[in-house]
């Protein structure tokens, strides 16, 4: 169990960025054609408090991840600078208080969704294997509930 929690975390502390088009910059800072993150810290969703929270930071993301009492994975939370979103083959949204949210099957064997939403200059994507879309959305507003736009 360990060596699987162990990869799991491998896997996503790694900022996922294979869903979303980089931003175009003009400049040479070293940003590898990300915009740098405006955000100062990561904002945390209002989770259960049996939730264990781990937080990864990079140079254009914030990484969040829930796991259970067991250690057994929940959801990720990655958070971007703005970017476009960009459909797969199965995308689907909805709008709820202003936000579009897009959510996604994941693209293997295993159960589980994607969820990807914009709000303010922060692009950010959920994925979970455990909770469903609209688990995944209330948590999501959550957090929408903290950008002032």
């Amino acid at each position: 169990m360990k060596k699987l929690m162990i990869c799991m975390l491998m896997l996503f502390t790694m900022c996922p960025i294979g869903y979303a088009e980089p931003n175009q910059t003009n400049n040479n800072e070293g940003t590898y054609g990300f915009t740098p993150l405006k955000l100062t810290k990561p904002l945390l969703p209002t989770a259960p408090r049996d939730w264990k929270l781990v937080i990864k930071t990079f140079e254009n993301c914030f990484l969040l991840i829930y796991l259970d009492q067991n250690d057994g994975f929940i959801t990720s939370i990655s958070e971007y600078s703005r970017r476009p979103i960009t459909p797969l083959n199965e995308t689907k949204h909805t709008l709820f208080n202003n936000t579009t949210y897009y959510y996604d099957p994941w693209q293997s064997n295993q159960r589980g969704w994607m969820l990807r939403w914009v709000k303010g200059d922060v692009y950010f994507e959920m994925n979970s294997f455990t909770l469903n879309v609209d688990e995944m959305i209330t948590i999501a507003e959550t957090i929408t509930e903290q950008i002032k736009e």
